[in-house]
């Protein structure tokens, strides 16, 4: 039921395939000024991005629980605190981005990296 209704809907818009929002991926070629190859023909450039929040330089806070510490034989608690943190997720050469191609394709949301290197978890 609902299913059918969302195919309705779909169908009924018209237009074709390109027309509407897709995922893509791309490869970050130059840094200043920002480009990325989405392929083999396509070189995507600042004026067609739209960077999302974790693509960018940022501050967070942040708040450390209290938990036990060691640093060589001294041992304690340390409190709560609230920390502001500076993230660079700023895109480098190389990267592969993960992006949305918004509605007829004249704008791209880089929304993360693929296999961010510098993720701590790896």
């Amino acid at each position: 039921m609902a299913g059918e209704q969302l195919i309705s809907m779909l169908n009924s818009k018209g237009g074709k395939p390109s027309d509407y929002a897709d995922v893509v991926y791309g490869k970050v070629i130059s840094i200043d000024p920002l480009k990325i190859q989405l392929s083999n023909q396509m070189i995507l450039t600042e004026s067609f991005l739209v960077l999302g929040r974790h693509m960018s330089k940022r501050k967070e806070r942040i708040k450390v629980l209290k938990h036990n510490d060691a640093i060589d034989d001294v041992v304690g608690i340390r409190p709560e605190v609230e920390e502001t943190i500076e993230i660079d997720g700023r895109p480098q050469i190389d990267d592969e981005v993960t992006m949305i191609r918004f509605d007829g394709g004249q704008q791209f949301y880089v929304l993360e990296r693929k296999n961010d290197r510098r993720d701590v978890d790896g």
